[in-house]
């Protein structure tokens, strides 16, 4: 059995874990972000041509749902987590 010591150190662990991914997805979305708008000012993405909105619209409807879920999930672990660490006896 291990101790309450050593539980506590493996849920910090997995909780910087789950921050880490929880941050690089913040990032993720807004390096998605500007790089969008970078693509309108440079006009790499023509707003003018219907094809390139509606491919540029339904990427991005696909990466933000992957990103919210991936964020969603992520912080429900992290206060998964520190219930769990609540819980110990220290």
């Amino acid at each position: 059995m291990l101790s309450d010591n050593i539980k506590k150190n493996l849920l910090d662990i997995k909780h910087q874990r789950y921050l880490q991914y929880f941050n690089t997805s913040i990032i993720i979305s807004f390096t998605y972000i500007i790089g969008i708008i970078i693509g309108f000012i440079t006009k790499q993405i023509n707003y003018l041509n219907p094809s390139q909105i509606a491919t540029t619209i339904i990427a991005t409807i696909i990466v933000f749902a992957i990103l919210v879920v991936s964020l969603i999930h992520f912080h429900k672990q992290l206060k998964v987590i520190v219930e769990e660490i609540k819980t110990l006896n220290l």
